[in-house]
């Protein structure tokens, strides 16, 4: 069964936290945690990616972590 999408969003300030941690070295938790919350999207954009469903789930993983980890957001 597929996670449902957050009913809450995530308050900006939560967020930026989270963000500023993950961008440390040591922010793997954080990365998870970003990563977790993003998973639902994720999951329905798969869908529509013309490839297996788990190489799109690592696919738009990896664009996030990256997208993530970038300074200029």
């Amino acid at each position: 069964m597929e996670t449902q999408k957050h009913s809450v969003p995530l308050p900006d300030l939560q967020f930026i936290s989270l963000l500023e941690q993950a961008r440390r070295p040591d922010g793997q938790q954080a990365m998870l945690e970003l990563l977790d919350y993003y998973e639902p999207e994720m999951r329905q954009l798969s869908r529509y990616m013309p490839m297996s469903r788990e190489d799109a789930m690592q696919a738009l993983r990896l664009e996030l972590i990256e997208l993530l980890k970038v300074e200029q957001l």
